[in-house]
């Protein structure tokens, strides 16, 4: 019997970039996606950034 896929998402994934600002404004200006949150980690010496077409609870 097939599994239903009507409940899956894509959460996220992650790509490692050598310049950060440079990959978000491609993201937002060229694909139209939003900057969602950004944390700095300053002890692992790294910073995520997560982007998206909408509200993280209900878009994803």
């Amino acid at each position: 019997m097939p599994i239903s896929t009507d409940e899956f998402r894509l959460l996220h994934t992650m790509i490692r970039v050598t310049d950060l600002d440079k990959s978000i404004d491609f993201y937002t200006r060229h694909l139209g996606m939003k900057l969602l949150r950004r944390k700095d980690y300053e002890q692992g010496r790294f910073t995520l950034a997560f982007v998206g077409y909408g509200d993280e609870k209900t878009d994803t």
